[in-house]
């Protein structure tokens, strides 16, 4: 077992890591996903039994984690579709101000 210092900053380094992993995660073919968040949890998972932690500690930390990681999937997820949403308007009123224009050139 690592020291309780030592412990304490692999964790706080993979709860700072939770951004990157759910970019990552979204980032993979929808098909993918959830084994992508499978492998993620296993990973906390491993991390924590090999820093010495029991069962009952482990699994309350993986599933603060997990939840904080849907979160921010969720949080990523839906900036995506402002941006799309955002997109497909400036498509739409370019594709108008072309109709437009191409009339007056009949």
């Amino acid at each position: 077992m690592t020291s309780g210092s030592e412990s304490e900053t692999i964790l706080e380094a993979a709860v700072a890591g939770i951004p990157r992993v759910a970019r990552a995660i979204a980032e993979t073919p929808a098909e993918h996903r959830a084994k992508a968040v499978e492998a993620a949890e296993r990973s906390y998972r491993e991390t924590l039994q090999d820093l010495g932690y029991e069962e009952g500690p482990v699994q309350s930390w993986v599933s603060a984690v997990m939840l904080r990681l849907q979160r921010e999937l969720e949080v990523q997820d839906s900036a995506k579709q402002k941006m799309l949403a955002a997109l497909q308007e400036e498509l739409l009123q370019a594709a108008t101000e072309v109709d437009s224009k191409a009339m007056w050139f009949r």
